[in-house]
Protein backbone atom coordinates (compact mmCIF):
# COMPACT_ATOMS: atom_id res chain seq x y z
CA UNK A 1 0.00 0.00 0.00
CA UNK A 2 2.87 2.38 0.78
CA UNK A 3 4.59 1.60 -2.52
CA UNK A 4 1.39 2.26 -4.46
CA UNK A 5 0.97 5.58 -2.67
CA UNK A 6 4.58 6.63 -3.39
CA UNK A 7 4.33 5.61 -7.05
CA UNK A 8 1.05 7.42 -7.43
CA UNK A 9 2.46 10.54 -5.77
CA UNK A 10 5.39 10.70 -8.19
CA UNK A 11 3.16 10.13 -11.18
CA UNK A 12 0.68 12.75 -10.00
CA UNK A 13 3.41 15.30 -9.40
CA UNK A 14 4.77 14.73 -12.92
CA UNK A 15 1.33 14.97 -14.45
CA UNK A 16 0.54 18.18 -12.61
CA UNK A 17 3.83 19.72 -13.70
CA UNK A 18 3.28 18.69 -17.30
CA UNK A 19 -0.29 19.97 -17.31
CA UNK A 20 0.77 23.30 -15.87
CA UNK A 21 3.75 23.81 -18.18
CA UNK A 22 2.37 22.47 -21.47
CA UNK A 23 -1.36 22.12 -21.33
CA UNK A 24 -2.74 20.75 -24.65
CA UNK A 25 -1.25 22.34 -27.75
CA UNK A 26 -1.23 21.54 -31.47
CA UNK A 27 1.90 19.86 -32.91
CA UNK A 28 2.47 21.53 -36.32
CA UNK A 29 4.74 18.70 -37.46
CA UNK A 30 2.20 15.97 -36.80
CA UNK A 31 0.00 14.53 -39.56
CA UNK A 32 -3.33 16.28 -39.99
CA UNK A 33 -5.16 13.23 -38.64
CA UNK A 34 -3.29 13.40 -35.33
CA UNK A 35 -3.56 17.03 -34.36
CA UNK A 36 -5.30 18.61 -31.38
CA UNK A 37 -8.00 18.80 -30.34
CA UNK A 38 -8.88 15.38 -31.80
CA UNK A 39 -6.45 13.45 -29.59
CA UNK A 40 -6.14 15.75 -26.57
CA UNK A 41 -8.28 15.59 -23.45
CA UNK A 42 -10.92 18.35 -23.48
CA UNK A 43 -10.01 19.44 -19.92
CA UNK A 44 -6.92 20.01 -17.81
CA UNK A 45 -5.95 17.83 -14.83
CA UNK A 46 -8.03 18.98 -11.84
CA UNK A 47 -7.58 18.66 -8.10
CA UNK A 48 -10.80 18.70 -6.07
CA UNK A 49 -10.89 19.51 -2.35
CA UNK A 50 -14.05 18.52 -0.47
CA UNK A 51 -15.30 18.00 3.09
CA UNK A 52 -17.79 15.17 3.59
CA UNK A 53 -20.12 16.12 6.45
CA UNK A 54 -22.80 13.44 6.39
CA UNK A 55 -21.07 10.30 5.21
CA UNK A 56 -20.75 8.41 8.52
CA UNK A 57 -23.56 5.87 8.35
CA UNK A 58 -23.06 4.56 11.89
CA UNK A 59 -20.68 4.88 14.82
CA UNK A 60 -20.09 3.17 18.14
CA UNK A 61 -17.72 3.12 21.10
CA UNK A 62 -16.39 0.02 22.83
CA UNK A 63 -14.49 -0.06 26.12
CA UNK A 64 -12.29 -2.59 27.91
CA UNK A 65 -9.55 -3.28 25.35
CA UNK A 66 -6.80 -2.78 27.94
CA UNK A 67 -7.56 -2.89 31.68
CA UNK A 68 -5.36 -1.03 34.20
CA UNK A 69 -3.56 -4.17 35.36
CA UNK A 70 -2.75 -4.97 31.69
CA UNK A 71 -1.20 -1.56 30.93
CA UNK A 72 2.48 -1.18 30.05
CA UNK A 73 2.76 1.85 32.36
CA UNK A 74 1.08 2.81 35.62
CA UNK A 75 -0.18 6.36 35.80
CA UNK A 76 -0.11 8.33 39.04
CA UNK A 77 -1.53 11.84 39.02
CA UNK A 78 -2.96 14.59 41.14
CA UNK A 79 -5.40 17.31 40.15
CA UNK A 80 -6.05 19.79 42.93
CA UNK A 81 -7.31 22.41 40.47
CA UNK A 82 -10.65 20.69 39.90
CA UNK A 83 -13.78 21.54 41.88
CA UNK A 84 -13.48 18.15 43.58
CA UNK A 85 -9.93 16.91 43.98
CA UNK A 86 -9.18 13.97 41.71
CA UNK A 87 -6.26 11.72 41.04
CA UNK A 88 -4.80 8.37 40.17
CA UNK A 89 -2.77 6.01 42.36
CA UNK A 90 -0.58 3.01 41.63
CA UNK A 91 -1.14 -0.30 43.44
CA UNK A 92 1.69 -2.80 44.04
CA UNK A 93 1.01 -6.17 45.68
CA UNK A 94 4.23 -8.16 45.95
CA UNK A 95 4.77 -11.91 45.79
CA UNK A 96 5.22 -13.75 49.12
CA UNK A 97 8.68 -13.79 50.69
CA UNK A 98 10.34 -16.99 51.93
CA UNK A 99 10.64 -18.28 55.51
CA UNK A 100 14.04 -19.78 54.71
CA UNK A 101 16.94 -18.61 52.56
CA UNK A 102 20.20 -20.07 51.32
CA UNK A 103 23.14 -19.65 53.66
CA UNK A 104 25.50 -18.75 50.84
CA UNK A 105 25.15 -17.96 47.16
CA UNK A 106 26.59 -21.31 46.08
CA UNK A 107 25.20 -23.28 49.05
CA UNK A 108 22.05 -25.36 48.75
CA UNK A 109 21.65 -25.42 52.53
CA UNK A 110 18.97 -23.12 53.83
CA UNK A 111 18.36 -21.53 57.16
CA UNK A 112 15.28 -19.98 58.77
CA UNK A 113 14.79 -16.23 58.61
CA UNK A 114 15.05 -14.98 62.20
CA UNK A 115 14.70 -11.24 61.71
CA UNK A 116 14.09 -8.44 59.23
CA UNK A 117 16.51 -5.50 59.08
CA UNK A 118 14.81 -3.35 56.46
CA UNK A 119 13.03 -3.22 53.12
CA UNK A 120 13.99 -1.41 49.92
CA UNK A 121 11.43 -0.34 47.31
CA UNK A 122 12.60 0.20 43.74
CA UNK A 123 10.28 2.35 41.62
CA UNK A 124 10.89 2.88 37.88
CA UNK A 125 9.66 6.30 36.67
CA UNK A 126 9.18 6.16 32.92
CA UNK A 127 7.34 9.34 32.02
CA UNK A 128 6.52 12.82 33.26
CA UNK A 129 6.20 16.42 32.12
CA UNK A 130 9.66 17.96 32.47
CA UNK A 131 8.14 21.44 32.59
CA UNK A 132 6.71 20.67 36.05
CA UNK A 133 9.32 20.60 38.82
CA UNK A 134 9.47 19.43 42.44
CA UNK A 135 7.57 16.18 42.02
CA UNK A 136 7.36 13.86 45.00
CA UNK A 137 5.96 10.35 45.26
CA UNK A 138 4.23 9.28 48.47
CA UNK A 139 4.21 5.63 49.55
CA UNK A 140 1.51 4.08 51.75
CA UNK A 141 0.88 0.66 53.26
CA UNK A 142 -2.28 -0.86 51.79
CA UNK A 143 -4.04 -4.24 52.28
CA UNK A 144 -2.58 -7.23 50.48
CA UNK A 145 -6.12 -8.31 49.62
CA UNK A 146 -6.61 -5.67 46.92
CA UNK A 147 -7.34 -7.04 43.46
CA UNK A 148 -8.33 -5.89 39.99
CA UNK A 149 -11.84 -5.03 41.18
CA UNK A 150 -10.59 -2.66 43.92
CA UNK A 151 -11.58 0.96 43.30
CA UNK A 152 -10.16 4.34 44.21
CA UNK A 153 -12.84 4.75 46.86
CA UNK A 154 -12.01 1.34 48.35
CA UNK A 155 -8.37 2.35 48.84
CA UNK A 156 -8.88 5.97 49.82
CA UNK A 157 -9.00 5.24 53.61
CA UNK A 158 -5.49 3.74 53.41
CA UNK A 159 -3.85 6.86 51.97
CA UNK A 160 -3.61 8.57 55.36
CA UNK A 161 -0.94 9.59 57.88
CA UNK A 162 -1.37 6.34 59.83
CA UNK A 163 -0.32 4.21 56.85
CA UNK A 164 2.30 6.56 55.41
CA UNK A 165 5.60 4.83 54.64
CA UNK A 166 7.92 7.32 52.94
CA UNK A 167 8.29 10.01 50.31
CA UNK A 168 10.79 10.22 47.47
CA UNK A 169 11.64 13.12 45.18
CA UNK A 170 11.53 12.65 41.42
CA UNK A 171 14.59 14.26 39.76
CA UNK A 172 13.68 17.39 37.79
CA UNK A 173 16.26 16.92 35.06
CA UNK A 174 15.14 13.60 33.56
CA UNK A 175 11.89 12.00 32.47
CA UNK A 176 13.22 8.48 33.01
CA UNK A 177 14.73 7.43 36.32
CA UNK A 178 14.71 4.64 38.88
CA UNK A 179 14.07 5.59 42.51
CA UNK A 180 14.94 3.60 45.62
CA UNK A 181 13.37 4.05 49.04
CA UNK A 182 14.56 2.35 52.25
CA UNK A 183 11.87 1.32 54.75
CA UNK A 184 12.51 0.13 58.30
CA UNK A 185 11.76 -3.35 59.60
CA UNK A 186 8.40 -2.30 61.06
CA UNK A 187 7.08 -0.86 57.82
CA UNK A 188 4.64 -3.77 57.45
CA UNK A 189 3.41 -4.73 60.95
CA UNK A 190 1.11 -7.44 59.57
CA UNK A 191 3.80 -8.93 57.33
CA UNK A 192 3.86 -12.38 59.00
CA UNK A 193 0.08 -12.55 59.43
CA UNK A 194 -0.30 -11.68 55.73
CA UNK A 195 1.77 -14.69 54.73
CA UNK A 196 5.04 -12.74 54.32
CA UNK A 197 3.38 -10.42 51.85
CA UNK A 198 3.34 -6.64 51.48
CA UNK A 199 1.42 -4.12 49.37
CA UNK A 200 2.20 -0.48 48.62
CA UNK A 201 0.11 2.35 47.20
CA UNK A 202 1.82 5.20 45.36
CA UNK A 203 0.38 8.72 45.20
CA UNK A 204 1.68 12.09 44.00
CA UNK A 205 2.05 15.23 46.08
CA UNK A 206 1.29 18.64 44.56
CA UNK A 207 1.80 20.21 42.06
CA UNK A 208 -1.00 18.97 39.84
CA UNK A 209 0.55 16.78 37.15
CA UNK A 210 1.33 13.13 36.45
CA UNK A 211 4.11 10.52 36.38
CA UNK A 212 4.18 7.15 34.67
CA UNK A 213 5.71 4.16 36.44
CA UNK A 214 7.07 1.01 34.83
CA UNK A 215 4.85 -2.07 34.86
CA UNK A 216 5.18 -5.85 34.78
CA UNK A 217 3.46 -5.95 31.38
CA UNK A 218 6.53 -4.19 29.99
CA UNK A 219 9.03 -6.25 32.05
CA UNK A 220 9.77 -3.08 33.99
CA UNK A 221 7.95 -3.54 37.30
CA UNK A 222 8.72 -2.10 40.71
CA UNK A 223 10.39 -4.43 43.20
CA UNK A 224 10.57 -4.92 46.96
CA UNK A 225 13.74 -6.27 48.60
CA UNK A 226 13.77 -7.65 52.14
CA UNK A 227 17.07 -7.55 54.08
CA UNK A 228 17.08 -10.24 56.77
CA UNK A 229 19.11 -12.31 59.21
CA UNK A 230 19.24 -16.06 58.59
CA UNK A 231 20.16 -18.62 61.28
CA UNK A 232 23.21 -20.64 60.27
CA UNK A 233 23.86 -23.15 63.08
CA UNK A 234 23.39 -20.47 65.73
CA UNK A 235 25.11 -17.70 63.77
CA UNK A 236 23.18 -14.89 62.10
CA UNK A 237 23.98 -14.42 58.41
CA UNK A 238 22.82 -11.35 56.47
CA UNK A 239 20.84 -12.17 53.36
CA UNK A 240 18.37 -10.46 51.05
CA UNK A 241 15.48 -11.50 48.84
CA UNK A 242 13.75 -9.46 46.13
CA UNK A 243 10.20 -9.84 44.86
CA UNK A 244 8.27 -8.55 41.87
CA UNK A 245 4.58 -7.64 42.09
CA UNK A 246 2.00 -10.34 41.65
CA UNK A 247 -0.32 -7.43 40.84
CA UNK A 248 0.56 -3.95 39.63
CA UNK A 249 -2.26 -1.69 38.53
CA UNK A 250 -3.67 1.78 39.10
CA UNK A 251 -6.97 3.29 40.20
CA UNK A 252 -8.47 6.71 39.60
CA UNK A 253 -11.37 8.87 40.62
CA UNK A 254 -14.43 8.10 38.48
CA UNK A 255 -15.18 10.31 35.48
CA UNK A 256 -18.60 11.52 34.38
CA UNK A 257 -20.63 9.26 32.06
CA UNK A 258 -20.04 9.67 28.33
CA UNK A 259 -22.82 11.88 26.89
CA UNK A 260 -25.38 10.11 24.71
CA UNK A 261 -24.30 11.97 21.57
CA UNK A 262 -20.58 11.46 22.15
CA UNK A 263 -18.09 8.67 21.50
CA UNK A 264 -15.08 7.89 23.71
CA UNK A 265 -11.43 7.33 22.75
CA UNK A 266 -8.69 6.33 25.20
CA UNK A 267 -9.11 6.50 28.97
CA UNK A 268 -9.04 3.52 31.27
CA UNK A 269 -10.24 0.88 30.62
CA UNK A 270 -9.26 1.78 27.05
CA UNK A 271 -12.05 2.74 24.64
CA UNK A 272 -12.16 2.81 20.83
CA UNK A 273 -14.59 4.53 18.50
CA UNK A 274 -15.64 2.92 15.20
CA UNK A 275 -16.81 5.13 12.30
CA UNK A 276 -18.42 3.53 9.24
CA UNK A 277 -18.35 5.53 6.00
CA UNK A 278 -20.43 5.59 2.83
CA UNK A 279 -18.19 7.41 0.33
CA UNK A 280 -19.36 8.89 -3.00
CA UNK A 281 -18.85 6.66 -6.02
CA UNK A 282 -16.96 9.41 -7.87
CA UNK A 283 -14.27 9.31 -5.16
CA UNK A 284 -14.03 5.66 -4.27
CA UNK A 285 -14.36 4.05 -7.72
CA UNK A 286 -12.59 6.24 -10.24
CA UNK A 287 -10.65 9.07 -8.62
CA UNK A 288 -7.08 9.25 -7.34
CA UNK A 289 -7.02 10.25 -3.67
CA UNK A 290 -4.20 12.70 -2.87
CA UNK A 291 -4.93 13.29 0.81
CA UNK A 292 -7.61 12.31 3.34
CA UNK A 293 -7.97 13.72 6.84
CA UNK A 294 -10.43 12.59 9.50
CA UNK A 295 -11.63 15.53 11.63
CA UNK A 296 -13.07 14.86 15.09
CA UNK A 297 -14.69 17.56 17.23
CA UNK A 298 -14.50 17.21 21.06
CA UNK A 299 -17.79 17.70 22.88
CA UNK A 300 -15.95 18.68 26.09
CA UNK A 301 -12.37 19.36 27.17
CA UNK A 302 -10.15 16.28 27.00
CA UNK A 303 -10.24 14.50 30.36
CA UNK A 304 -7.17 13.33 32.26
CA UNK A 305 -4.21 14.33 34.36
CA UNK A 306 -3.07 17.96 34.20
CA UNK A 307 -0.20 18.51 31.70
CA UNK A 308 -0.75 15.05 30.17
CA UNK A 309 -1.73 14.40 26.54
CA UNK A 310 -3.38 11.64 24.55
CA UNK A 311 -1.80 10.10 21.44
CA UNK A 312 -4.54 9.11 18.97
CA UNK A 313 -4.42 7.15 15.71
CA UNK A 314 -7.03 6.06 13.13
CA UNK A 315 -6.72 2.56 11.66
CA UNK A 316 -8.69 0.51 9.18
CA UNK A 317 -10.23 -2.90 9.87
CA UNK A 318 -9.48 -6.20 8.20
CA UNK A 319 -13.12 -7.11 8.83
CA UNK A 320 -15.88 -5.34 10.72
CA UNK A 321 -17.29 -7.56 13.45
CA UNK A 322 -17.85 -4.91 16.08
CA UNK A 323 -15.76 -4.59 19.23
CA UNK A 324 -13.42 -7.47 18.33
CA UNK A 325 -12.69 -6.29 14.78
CA UNK A 326 -9.04 -6.96 13.83
CA UNK A 327 -7.09 -3.81 12.94
CA UNK A 328 -5.12 -3.42 9.73
CA UNK A 329 -1.40 -3.13 10.54
CA UNK A 330 0.35 0.22 10.20
CA UNK A 331 3.91 0.40 8.93
CA UNK A 332 6.28 1.38 11.73
CA UNK A 333 7.78 4.17 9.65
CA UNK A 334 4.35 5.76 9.22
CA UNK A 335 3.12 5.63 12.82
CA UNK A 336 4.80 8.91 13.75
CA UNK A 337 3.06 10.91 11.03
CA UNK A 338 -0.34 9.28 11.62
CA UNK A 339 -0.54 10.01 15.36
CA UNK A 340 -2.11 13.21 16.70
CA UNK A 341 -1.24 14.40 20.20
CA UNK A 342 -4.18 15.93 22.06
CA UNK A 343 -3.44 17.85 25.29
CA UNK A 344 -5.64 17.29 28.34
CA UNK A 345 -8.12 20.16 28.56
CA UNK A 346 -8.10 20.86 24.80
CA UNK A 347 -11.29 21.42 22.80
CA UNK A 348 -9.56 21.86 19.42
CA UNK A 349 -10.57 19.77 16.42
CA UNK A 350 -8.46 16.61 16.16
CA UNK A 351 -7.12 15.86 12.68
CA UNK A 352 -5.91 12.38 11.74
CA UNK A 353 -4.21 11.39 8.48
CA UNK A 354 -6.16 8.53 6.85
CA UNK A 355 -4.79 8.95 3.31
CA UNK A 356 -3.35 5.45 2.99
CA UNK A 357 -6.52 3.95 4.40
CA UNK A 358 -8.83 5.72 1.95
CA UNK A 359 -6.49 4.85 -0.93
CA UNK A 360 -6.66 1.18 0.13
CA UNK A 361 -10.46 1.38 -0.12
CA UNK A 362 -10.13 2.47 -3.76
CA UNK A 363 -7.93 -0.57 -4.53
CA UNK A 364 -9.74 -3.23 -2.47
CA UNK A 365 -13.52 -3.23 -2.47
CA UNK A 366 -13.64 -6.08 0.07
CA UNK A 367 -12.24 -3.95 2.88
CA UNK A 368 -14.84 -2.51 5.26
CA UNK A 369 -14.98 1.28 5.02
CA UNK A 370 -14.63 1.57 8.76
CA UNK A 371 -12.17 3.58 10.82
CA UNK A 372 -11.19 2.62 14.37
CA UNK A 373 -9.88 5.55 16.42
CA UNK A 374 -7.85 4.56 19.47
CA UNK A 375 -5.15 5.70 21.89
CA UNK A 376 -1.48 4.77 21.43
CA UNK A 377 -0.57 2.94 23.60
CA UNK A 378 -3.93 1.93 24.97
CA UNK A 379 -4.73 1.85 28.67
CA UNK A 380 -1.60 3.69 29.85
CA UNK A 381 -3.28 6.99 30.61
CA UNK A 382 -6.41 8.41 32.17
CA UNK A 383 -6.61 10.86 29.24
CA UNK A 384 -9.90 10.43 27.36
CA UNK A 385 -11.17 12.16 24.24
CA UNK A 386 -14.92 12.45 23.75
CA UNK A 387 -15.99 13.43 20.26
CA UNK A 388 -19.33 14.11 18.64
CA UNK A 389 -21.35 11.21 17.29
CA UNK A 390 -22.55 11.11 13.69
CA UNK A 391 -26.02 12.20 14.83
CA UNK A 392 -24.76 15.28 16.70
CA UNK A 393 -23.87 18.83 15.72
CA UNK A 394 -20.24 17.89 16.39
CA UNK A 395 -20.30 15.00 13.92
CA UNK A 396 -17.03 13.70 12.40
CA UNK A 397 -15.92 14.97 8.99
CA UNK A 398 -13.74 13.54 6.24
CA UNK A 399 -11.64 16.07 4.33
CA UNK A 400 -10.54 14.58 0.99
CA UNK A 401 -8.39 15.98 -1.80
CA UNK A 402 -8.65 13.93 -5.00
CA UNK A 403 -8.08 14.00 -8.75
CA UNK A 404 -11.16 13.02 -10.81
CA UNK A 405 -10.55 10.92 -13.92
CA UNK A 406 -9.84 12.60 -17.25
CA UNK A 407 -12.63 12.03 -19.74
CA UNK A 408 -10.49 11.08 -22.73
CA UNK A 409 -12.16 11.12 -26.13
CA UNK A 410 -15.11 13.30 -25.04
CA UNK A 411 -15.87 16.51 -26.98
Amino acid sequence: MDARRSTFGLALAGALAAATALGCGEDLLAPATGTCPDFCPPEQLQVVDTILLDNVTSDSSFSGYILPHEATNLQVYRDSTATAESGGRAVLVFLPFSDTLGLASADTNRGPVIGTDSFAVRIPVRGRNLAVADLELLLYRIPVTVDTATTYADLDPFFTDSTFLASVAVPDSVADSTLTVILDSLAFPDFAADGNRAAIGVALRDPSTYVQLGAAENNDAASLTRYVQVDSAGTSVARSEGKQPELDTFVGTPTSPVPVEARAIGGTPAARTMLRFDLPIRIIDSSAVVRATLELVPVEPVLGAPTDSLAVIAQGLATDVGAKSPLLPVSSDLVGQLIAFVPVGSTDTVRLDVTDLVISWTFDSTLPRTVAVRAVPEGDSFAELRVGAASSAFRPRLHITFVPPLRLGER
